[in-house]
């Protein structure tokens, strides 16, 4: 079988996983969907800037929980029941295995951030077309970060501990990234430690995009993302194969 289609099929086999996991997906995308209504349009009073505003960072906010737990969690959890040596004596390829979970986390998420932005359209928040498409794509890019943070999470840990720090880190992220309140109503410090989080800086990035913040320090909010990216991956890569060792 070509080499493309084996990654295709499993990349199906992983999405249908998830969606055969209701426990799992019924959460990761009514959370977002919930806290926007709430926070986003029933704490705005209809006042389309705030509505606006809390859109940008809820895409980024959704991505991070499929992120943590389909990689964090349950990459742990199937990798103490032997799962993953279990598909290696298979004829899949080496990154067989990470591509359809990767796969798993997008479409979860792209259903996510599309929900999001349907029911920012009908609470008023009106953007120009290419607008919505940066700000909804950006939601869906910014799983690969967060996805490679929960990796060396999920072969580093058992599944319990594994569970217990993707949740620390969840809400580490979603608070100090400024996803839920904006950081100028915040302590100081709190602006300090959000700069080590890739929610901070996704989270600027949503905002420059969706129009709610003027354009500055791009490149360096995205080189540090770039970094963090890469130092995620190298970490997982050398995980990965300690674990095959």
């Amino acid at each position: 079988m070509h080499t493309l289609a084996i990654y295709g099929r499993e990349a199906r086999a992983q999405i249908l996983s998830t969606v055969r996991t209701p426990q799992f997906v019924i959460p990761s995308v009514a959370l977002p969907l919930l806290f926007y209504g709430v926070m986003g349009l029933g704490l705005s009073k209809g006042r389309e800037e705030v509505a606006h505003f809390m859109l940008a960072n809820y895409v980024i906010f959704a991505a991070i929980a499929p992120a943590m737990f389909g990689f964090g969690a349950a990459v742990a959890a199937e990798r103490e029941a032997k799962m993953i040596e279990l598909k290696q004596i298979a004829p899949l390829p080496a990154g067989g295995y990470l591509v359809g979970r990767l796969a798993a986390a997008l479409a979860l998420i792209a259903a996510s951030v599309l929900l999001l932005g349907g029911l920012a359209w009908f609470g008023g928040v009106r953007m120009d077309a290419w607008r919505w498409a940066a700000t909804l794509g950006l939601g869906l890019v910014s799983t690969i970060p967060f996805a490679m943070i929960g990796l060396n999470i999920g072969l580093r840990m058992g599944s319990q501990g594994a569970t217990a720090l993707a949740n620390l880190v969840f809400l580490a992220f979603s608070l100090f990234g400024g996803l839920w309140i904006p950081l100028s109503a915040m302590p100081e410090w709190f602006g300090d430690i959000a700069q080590a989080t890739p929610s901070y800086h996704l989270g600027r990035l949503s905002q420059m995009l969706s129009g709610m913040q003027p354009l500055a320090n791009v490149e360096q909010h995205v080189t540090i993302l770039v970094a963090m990216t890469l130092a995620a991956v190298f970490g997982a890569w050398i995980a990965w194969r300690r674990r095959a060792a």
